[in-house]
């Protein structure tokens, strides 16, 4: 999305009310939308609760608001204004029918059991953020924080009492990279039997159909990730699931366990899962570096976000380079590349300023990291990487035509540009060493 999508769903929520109540209205746009397979009553039951606006996927957002720009043609209804070329012709082609739904049983895998009503586990957050949007998880006001109301005409709605700054702050720091990973935690409950299937053998937990999932302890967090998702829908996010099987009650003492005896809970946290130590390196960059909020957790980048490469580009690199064996050479590298990349970045600012600078391809990450490995092995002061970057950009058409002679970040153009980097390094620096 181009613009944040909090700011859409207040035009939604406002164009909505204006034509609820309107029959002949209602009818046009359950028309459009069934054009592209959405279930009939769809509209009505947005109508009826517009929070549920916050839980629609994005290419449903997005068709939703075509629909009723059609109706209205007001500037603020354009989907233009917030959503990508690619995002609308993918809208275009929408067809509900033939999107993957996600519905109960669903199974978690390398589950660890605590006791019978108390699991936890490692997850990517796009796999809970899935659920949320179809609605497999829910909100319950009863077990979570009181309610905010919404007059409506003569209806009078509960909303969750959400801080927006917070939700942003956790998309930003998401889309950044320097999202510490965190707890969300869900209650499954089911009125007749156990709502759940554990295989001690396996460790794959099993929530099974007819359960009802809600949200304990995460709200903001899972809302930031919908968020940061909708502007880089290839994040890479891990976080800690825990599951709790508790009823009503059980699950309103725990709610108000966690906030009042421990209101600001910060946990310890241990690594999700084994991690290449090349990624460890990436991590201090993300942190620590000039770098700090341009590199991608995905494998693609998100111009919105004002990215420069991606974590899976630079970690690759530094195996291609540098090859750290373990965690003590992983520091003491990701200490050298901060001071490396805080030096190019400080020396070139205005080029990596500019979308189109050959400095700010990602591609050239992979050089840069051969670069900075030279520099190293031959002893060469950081402030002399500019004659290196000054050859690059004097030789321009050359490194662009190493870049564009396969996929970025295949095998083969990597390799191609960290030959040239430290063939360049060779010619430049060879006085240096020793």
């Amino acid at each position: 999305m181009i613009k944040e999508r909090q700011e859409l769903e207040q035009i939604l929520e406002q164009s909505i009310e204006k034509i609820k109540y309107k029959r002949k209205n209602v009818e046009i746009i359950n028309k459009k939308l069934s054009q592209h397979n959405v279930e009939t009553g769809f509209f009505n039951k947005i109508a009826a609760n517009p929070f549920l606006l916050t839980q629609l996927s994005p290419l449903l957002l997005c068709l939703l608001t075509m629909a009723l720009y059609q109706l209205e043609r007001t500037a603020n209804l354009n989907v233009e204004r917030y959503f990508t070329l690619e995002e609308i012709k993918e809208t275009k082609k929408y067809n509900k029918t033939e999107e993957s739904t996600v519905q109960l049983p669903v199974e978690l895998t390398n589950v660890i059991q605590i006791d019978h009503e108390n699991f936890v586990a490692a997850i990517q957050i796009v796999k809970i953020v899935e659920w949320y949007h179809h609605r497999i998880i829910t909100y319950h006001f009863e077990t979570q924080r009181s309610a905010k109301y919404k007059k409506k005409k003569e209806d009078v709605i509960a909303v969750p009492d959400i801080n927006l700054k917070s939700v942003k702050d956790i998309a930003k720091h998401m889309l950044e990279g320097t999202y510490i990973p965190d707890m969300i935690t869900l209650n499954v409950y089911s009125e007749a039997d156990s709502p759940v299937v554990f295989d001690p053998e396996t460790r794959v937990l099993t929530i099974l159909e007819g359960a009802d999932i809600s949200v304990l302890d995460g709200f903001h967090r899972l809302q930031g990730a919908s968020r940061a998702l909708g502007v880089n829908p290839e994040l890479r996010q891990d976080i800690i699931l825990s599951i709790r099987v508790f009823n009503a009650e059980t699950a309103r003492k725990y709610f108000g366990q966690i906030n009042t005896i421990n209101p600001v809970r910060k946990e310890r946290l241990e690594e999700l899962k084994q991690e290449n130590v090349a990624y460890v390196i990436v991590k201090q960059l993300q942190l620590n570096s000039g770098l700090k909020g341009k590199i991608s957790s995905g494998s693609k980048m998100s111009e919105l976000a004002g990215h420069f490469t991606t974590t899976n580009i630079l970690a690759k690199a530094i195996d291609l380079t540098f090859a750290p064996k373990n965690l003590l050479e992983a520091k003491e590298i990701g200490s050298y590349l901060t001071d490396f990349f805080n030096c190019l970045i400080d020396s070139y600012r205005e080029d990596f300023h500019k979308k189109d600078s050959i400095l700010r391809h990602p591609g050239m990450f992979v050089g840069y990291v051969a670069l900075a490995q030279q520099l190293e092995q031959k002893q060469v002061p950081l402030p002399e990487l500019t004659s290196a970057i000054d050859d690059i950009k004097n030789r321009e058409a050359e490194w662009r035509r190493f870049l564009a002679s396969g996929g970025t970040n295949s095998s083969s153009v990597n390799r191609l540009i960290k030959d040239h980097a430290e063939k360049l390094a060779h010619e430049l620096y060879s006085n240096s060493e020793g």
